[in-house]
Formats: structure tokens, C-alpha cells, sequence
């Protein structure tokens, strides 16, 4: 479904959802003729965007660099960067553009590919955007890469799934491989990342008894302040958010691999009340438990 009217909140967070649960990955065929503005106006999501132009030329805003786009020329922009996009060829500006999130090529954010590939790229200020041109052999091959992957989300064919997350992790591999400075800007000291590793072992071991920030905390043998704190330069969360993240991602396998009912999954992953875990769940996943068995 093309978006041509970009609905955002307050903050400028566009309120669209890209992808589906069990697909997080929404592709886009769009001409600047079709927005309202004949523009794509200023907004930010979650997502990574991934944009090629095809036809004509654009101008690619984001806060502090521009760039203009040719036929040919791709570009990253990176999750949470607020940006914009005008047509400024005398063709009407034709972009392919994918939207993804982390987690499509990553798994999880408890993974190493997600900790060391997308979350200090997604922490480092100064990259917001990112252009890829054919001229330059390794970002050629990169854009080839993501062509194929638009190839396949536009057939639709069988198995089109696979190949898609197998070209877009072949364009980000590319991407890291070349551009290692913008993955290393964040990189965790070995004191701060031994620390977070006893942190989140200990959430994933307890977390279906009553434990507490001071519990997790003491796993690392530091202070609750400082606990809250690695969590939110780490994950940007609370510990409390994290487990419940966690619980709830454990819950959703339960629900899927096995025949217990409601209660005994909610209880089973730690949650007093069946009432309070629905209600988390579909704040989480969109569909109340039940529900979420079915699809």
C-alpha cells in the first residue's frame, strides 16, 4: 500500500506501520506528483529507509547535510533521523524505497548482529544519512544488492521473503564492511559491555520469578542509577522495560510452540495477572493473546 499523505504526531514521528509483525519490512513505489505538497515533508520513524531514485532527481534533507539523488543513486537514512525529500528535475521524480526494521535482518536485540551492527550506527549522531552512488565498485555492488530485493518484493514470487532479507543483509554487510568508523563510533568499553552481558544473563535466567532492579542490578554488582543507566544508552529502556520486553517476546513463543492456556503462559514468564499480561501483549504485538495464536 503506497502512503502518499504522511501523517506524524507531535514530535514529527510518523504514524504509519511499515511491514507487518511477522514481516517488518514495507516496500514503496512512489512519485513526488502523487504526495500531498508534491513532497515528502519532514518526518522520522523507527525504521531504516533505504531509497533509490529511478526516474528524475531529488533533494534529500536531513538536519545539519543534503544531498541531491540521481537515477541510480541510493541512500540510508538512518532510524530516528528526521528528514525530507522534494522533486527537483523537470521529470517527476520516481524512488523505490524499502523500510525496515533492525530487527528483520538482526533477529533480536539480544543478538550480536543487532548489538554490533545496528545499534551503534543507530547511536552515533553524526550519521543521519548516507549516499550510494554506482561509481564506487563496492556501493555499486550494494545497490545491485538492494535492486534485487526490489525485484523480488515487487513479484511477490515464492519464497520472495528469504530472498529479500538475503539481499538487504548482503547490502548492509557491504555497507559495515565498508564504513566501519560509523559502527565503531558508539562501541561499548569492555568493562561497560562485561557489565550489561551480566545484566541481561540475568533477566533472561529469572525472568519468570519476581525480580526486582535491585536484583538485576546486583548481578553486576553495581548501583540501580547506574543500571537504569547503561540500560538507556544501551537499549533505550529502562531495566524494567527490557524485562518486560523480554517476558513478553518469551510469551509469545509459548503461545506458538506449545498448548497451554493463557494464564499458565502468563504465568509461566512471570506476570501475577492474566489481565495485565493481554493487556501488555497488545500494546506490544498489535492482537491480545488469544488472538496472536490464531494468526
Amino acid at each position: 500500500m503506497q502512503v502518499y499523505d504522511i501523517k506524524t504526531d507531535a514530535d514529527g514521528r510518523e504514524l504509519t506501520q511499515h511491514g507487518e509483525l511477522d514481516f517488518p519490512c514495507a516496500f514503496y513505489d512512489e512519485k513526488f506528483s502523487e504526495f500531498v505538497g508534491q513532497e515528502v515533508p519532514w518526518h522520522w520513524h523507527e525504521e531504516i529507509e533505504i531509497v533509490m531514485v529511478v526516474e528524475g532527481s531529488a533533494n534529500v534533507e536531513s538536519l545539519g547535510t543534503q544531498c541531491e539523488l540521481h537515477p541510480g543513486e541510493a541512500l540510508i537514512i538512518n532510524a530516528s533521523a528526521l528528514h525530507r525529500m522534494t522533486d527537483i528535475g523537470t521529470n517527476d521524480c520516481r524512488v523505490l524505497n524499502v523500510v525496515l526494521d533492525p530487527l528483520f535482518l538482526a533477529g533480536s536485540k539480544h543478538s550480536k548482529i543487532y548489538k554490533r551492527y545496528f545499534l551503534p550506527a543507530r547511536n552515533n549522531t553524526q550519521f543521519s544519512v548516507y549516499k550510494l552512488t554506482p561509481n564506487v565498485a563496492w556501493q555499486a555492488c550494494a545497490i545491485d544488492a538492494l535492486s534485487l530485493a526490489f525485484e523480488d518484493l515487487q513479484s511477490q514470487n515464492f519464497g520472495f521473503e528469504i530472498s529479500v532479507q538475503s539481499q538487504l543483509a548482503r547490502f548492509w554487510f557491504l555497507f559495515c564492511r565498508h564504513e566501519p568508523n560509523i559502527f565503531i563510533h558508539e562501541q561499548l568499553t569492555q568493562k561497560t559491555e562485561s557489565r550489561i552481558q551480566n545484566l541481561i544473563n540475568f533477566i533472561h535466567q529469572h525472568y519468570a520469578k519476581q525480580i526486582s532492579v535491585a536484583d538485576i542490578s546486583s548481578a553486576a554488582q553495581i548501583s540501580s542509577s547506574e543500571c537504569f543507566r547503561l540500560f538507556k544508552n544501551c537499549f533505550q529502556c529502562s531495566p524494567n522495560n527490557y524485562l518486560l520486553n523480554f517476558r513478553l517476546q518469551q510469551a509469545a513463543k509459548n503461545l506458538l510452540e506449545t498448548q497451554s492456556s493463557i494464564t499458565q503462559v502468563s504465568l509461566a514468564v512471570g506476570f501475577n495477572s492474566p489481565a495485565y499480561f493481554s493487556k501488555k501483549f497488545k500494546l506490544q504485538f498489535g492482537v491480545r493473546p488469544r488472538e496472536f495464536r490464531k494468526l
